[in-house]
């Protein structure tokens, strides 16, 4: 995944009257884009051992879990 450049932001959280905002129309997005972050990692050859491949994978899934309990 590093042929090309890309960066992160740190989100910020709000409540209103005690209820967290969510956004399933958002939620749905990222779990799709997870989704292909999968796929894409799933075939990247360059790993340092299938533990570390394992691991990656794992954490993505659990990202994507997230997300989608949250649509």
């Amino acid at each position: 995944m590093d042929s090309y450049a890309y960066a992160t932001t740190s989100a910020i959280y709000i409540e209103v009257a005690g209820a967290k905002h969510r956004s399933p129309e958002d939620a749905k997005y990222f779990a799709a884009w997870v989704a292909r972050t999968i796929e894409i990692t799933a075939a990247y050859p360059d790993w340092n051992s299938a533990q570390e491949k394992e691991l990656v994978l794992r954490r993505l899934q659990q990202a994507q879990q997230i997300y989608k309990g949250m649509e």
